[in-house]
Formats: C-alpha cells, sequence, structure tokens
C-alpha cells in the first residue's frame, strides 16, 4: 500500500490516537525490533536489534536481490503482547515529500510483526527512485493509542535500466487541440448519376411498352378485381423494395422482406388467375 505525504503526517495521526486514548490501559511499545537485509539465499548482510528510542548506527544498503526485512514485537506498557489494529513500515525519501507505507503483517502470533519488501514491491516503489530513505514505525490500537518509532536511514540502490519517476500530475495549460475534419468525399458527376438512374428505371419502361404492342388487355382485370388488384399490389411492393435496397437498406433485411412477401404473392396470383380461368369457362 502507497501513502501519499509526509512521514510526519503520520507521526501525528499517532499522537492524535493517543491522545484520543486517554483512558486506555497502556500505551503501544514496540521491542525486540531487528533490522536485517539479507540475500535471497538466506545469508545476512546487515543485522542490528534496535531498543526504542535508539536508531541504526549506520546506513545499509538495499537492493531488489537483497531484500530488506524488519520484525517487531508490540506490547503494552505492561509488558502484555498487544494485536494492532495498524501496523506499517513507513519510507519517507529525503528531501522530497514522497513516502510509502508497507504493511507489517502478523508473524508468529498475537504481537509479533514482520515487514519483508517483495521483489515486486522493490521494483515497484524503489527501483526508479533510489536514494535515502528515512525508515519509521507507524504503529496504533483503538484501545491504547499509537506508536511513531523512526529507525534510522537506510539507502536504495537503484536497479539498472529503471526509469525515473516524472510527477504523475503536471499543472498548467495544456497544449492546444487542433480539429482536423474530414474531406468530403468526391461525388460521381450529376451527369453521370442521372444516366445510371435512367438505365435503372429503363426495363420498367420497356416492360410496359412490350405490354402496349402486344395489345395486353388490362380491361380484363375487372372481372376478378379483389385478386388482381392484391397481386398487382404486392408486385408493386416488390419495387418499392427493391428501390428501397438501392437507396439504403442492406441485404439480409431486404430478403427477409421480400420471402416474407413471397407466399402472400404466390396465393394471391394463383387466386386470380383461376378465378380468371373460371369465368373464362
Amino acid at each position: 500500500m502507497r501513502l501519499l505525504g509526509s512521514t510526519w503526517a503520520l507521526a501525528g495521526v499517532c499522537a492524535v490516537a493517543s491522545l484520543l486514548s486517554g483512558a486506555a490501559s497502556g500505551s503501544v511499545v514496540a521491542k525486540n525490533v531487528v533490522v536485517k537485509v539479507m540475500e535471497r539465499t538466506g545469508d545476512k548482510l546487515f543485522e542490528q536489534t534496535l531498543k526504542y528510542p535508539a536508531t541504526l548506527d549506520t546506513v545499509p544498503k538495499v537492493k531488489a536481490t537483497t531484500p530488506l526485512v524488519i520484525t517487531f514485537d508490540s506490547l503494552t506498557t505492561n509488558d502484555t503482547l498487544l494485536s494492532l489494529d495498524q501496523a506499517m513500515v513507513s519510507f519517507q525519501r529525503a528531501g522530497t515529500e514522497d513516502d510509502v507505507a508497507l504493511l507489517a503483517r502478523s508473524a508468529k502470533g498475537a504481537g509479533s510483526y514482520k515487514m519483508d519488501i517483495s521483489r515486486k514491491n522493490y521494483r515497484r516503489y524503489f527501483s526508479s527512485a533510489p536514494g535515502i530513505y528515512s525508515v519509521a514505525l507507524v504503529l496504533g490500537a483503538a484501545d491504547h493509542g499509537g506508536l511513531f518509532y523512526e529507525l534510522g536511514n537506510i539507502e536504495m540502490v537503484g536497479s539498472k535500466g529503471a526509469k525515473p519517476k516524472t510527477p504523475a500530475v503536471v499543472y498548467g495549460p495544456k497544449p492546444e487541440i487542433h480539429h482536423r475534419f474530414s474531406e468530403p468525399q468526391k461525388m460521381p458527376n450529376v451527369f453521370l448519376s442521372l444516366i445510371f438512374t435512367g438505365l435503372a428505371v429503363a426495363p420498367l419502361v420497356v416492360l410496359v411498352g412490350g405490354w402496349a404492342q402486344m395489345g395486353v388487355n388490362l380491361n380484363k382485370l375487372q372481372l376478378e378485381p379483389v385478386g388482381s388488384v392484391v397481386f398487382m399490389g404486392l408486385v408493386a411492393t416488390y419495387m418499392v423494395l427493391a428501390i428501397a435496397y438501392w437507396v439504403g437498406i442492406k441485404l439480409f433485411p431486404t430478403l427477409a422482406y421480400a420471402l416474407a412477401l413471397a407466399l402472400p404473392t404466390y396465393l394471391a396470383g394463383q387466386y386470380a388467375l383461376s378465378k380468371r380461368i373460371e369465368k373464362d369457362i
């Protein structure tokens, strides 16, 4: 977990917690505080046991391959093991307000805690921000107040190839946005469009002209007006559907509408022709 702000702000929180717990039975005490820098194989590179309020004698170096481990016991002033509501180790980078707080987890039982920096957390928080860090325990319990214990300084060594951190928020004017609208599509010449429309209408004109030359007698449609009107209306609907497909309806909806009209058109045509034949006989 990462907290933004100063470690002194965390100290203030602990102080307020201590004042609010004036009626509590004792305050938080940290004992058996051990700071270790270890190899992944388990070999110790640095180890020092601290007694409050003592700090580290030297500045140990920590790398991604040599994790930092801090263990401690939390007790009351009566030397009773205490389970904490908050147990964190705060790292504040020198010369900045960058602050990282890592959770210390319960280790062997109630009152014993351990914090170790995994390789993942090291790369996430420290690889790109090397330097000297001030380390402190930030402890708190609802009924016993809090404790802010500065352990001393450690040096975080950056990893090769790690990019330096950049500020997450940059204040100031943003670059001007220049909108560029897409250019209108080039349309064909109006004369060409009229020629294409004429060619599309030509088959209908040829059909009507052919009927006229063949001497088609449309007056006999009156012999069965209902069936003939329905049949011719469905045929005209097919023509409208073809025009609609040309204008903008997609292929599959057009086919669906055509299939829906097929059966009524067939039945209407069969009915009209059968009635015509009956009346001719």
